[in-house]
C-alpha cells in the first residue's frame, strides 16, 4: 500500500517536515542531505522493503529542488 509522503519548508525557512500518512517530524534544514542519503541507503540496504522509501525519496529531493539557491 503506497503512503502519502510530503516535505515542507519551515515559514522561517530554518527547517523542513516530513510527513508520511499520520507521522512527521521536523528536522533543520542544514540536514536535508543527510536525510536524502539516508533515506537511499534505507532502500539500497533493504531490497525486501520494495518501493516502501521512494515516495520519501521523492518528496525530499523535490524540496531541494524549490529551495532558493
Amino acid at each position: 500500500m503506497a503512503s502519502d509522503c510530503s516535505a515542507t519548508l519551515s515559514a522561517d525557512g530554518a527547517s523542513f517536515r516530513i510527513r508520511r500518512d499520520a507521522w512527521f517530524n521536523d528536522y533543520p534544514l542544514a540536514d536535508l542531505p543527510f536525510w536524502i542519503a539516508f533515506y537511499k541507503r534505507l532502500r539500497d540496504q533493504h531490497p525486501k522493503a520494495l518501493h516502501s522509501y521512494d515516495a520519501t525519496i521523492a518528496a525530499l529531493e523535490d524540496l531541494a529542488r524549490r529551495l532558493p539557491a
